[in-house]
C-alpha cells in the first residue's frame, strides 16, 4: 500500500519541527537586536592622581521607581574595559531638566564613582559627592542635564566631582548617555 506524501507523519513532523526552529530563531534575533540598542555612556574619568581616561559602556541600566512617595530615577553604568562604575540616583524626576547632586530639598540626589566594582568591601574604592576632600571641605558636586525623557528612553549629560573616605578626589566630566528603560 502506497502512502501519499500529504499523509506521511514524518513529513508532517518535519514541517512542524522546521516551523518551531524558525520561530525560536526569529525570537532570539529580536532579543539580540533589543540588547544591542540598550544604550551608551561615554565620558572622561579620573581617580585620585590617575590620568584622565575615557570611560565607555554600552551597558547602561536605568530604572524608574517610587521611593517614599516620590519618583526616583537610577542610572548605573559599568565600563566595558575596566571595573570602573558610575551610580546616580535622582529624586523627583518627572520631565527633562537639570538636576544637581546632592541638591537641596527633602531628598538629596546621589552621585557615586566606583574605581573597581570587584572591590566592593573597600571604602576607599567609593567616591561620593557627600564626602569631604583631604582638606576637610565637602566639595563634591554633580549635575545631570536630562535632554530627553520619554516613557521608554532617557538621554542626557553628566558631571560628578566626588571624594573617597581618605579625601582623594575623582572626577567624571563630559559624560553623555542614552538608554532605554
Amino acid at each position: 500500500m502506497k502512502q501519499t506524501l500529504k499523509n506521511n507523519p514524518i513529513i508532517l513532523l518535519s514541517a512542524l519541527l522546521l516551523l518551531v526552529v524558525t520561530v525560536i530563531t526569529y525570537s532570539k534575533n529580536l532579543e539580540a537586536a533589543a540588547n544591542t540598542t540598550k544604550g551608551f555612556f561615554s565620558g572622561k574619568i579620573s581617580f585620585g592622581d590617575s590620568v584622565t581616561h575615557k570611560l565607555y559602556s554600552d551597558r547602561v541600566q536605568v530604572k524608574k521607581s517610587s521611593e517614599r512617595g516620590v519618583t526616583v530615577l537610577t542610572i548605573i553604568v559599568t565600563d566595558n574595559n575596566t571595573p570602573e562604575s558610575v551610580f546616580v540616583k535622582l529624586y523627583n524626576v518627572s520631565d527633562k531638566g537639570t538636576f544637581f547632586i546632592p541638591g537641596e530639598g527633602d531628598f538629596q540626589n546621589v552621585g557615586n564613582l566606583i574605581k573597581d566594582v570587584n572591590l566592593f568591601r573597600e571604602q576607599t574604592n567609593f567616591y561620593q559627592t557627600t564626602l569631604a576632600n583631604d582638606e576637610g571641605m565637602k566639595n563634591g558636586v554633580g549635575r545631570v542635564n536630562i535632554v530627553r525623557l520619554t516613557e521608554d528612553e532617557i538621554e542626557g549629560e553628566l558631571i560628578i566631582i566626588a571624594n573617597n573616605s581618605e579625601g582623594k578626589q575623582a572626577q567624571l566630566e563630559s559624560a553623555r548617555f542614552r538608554a532605554k528603560f
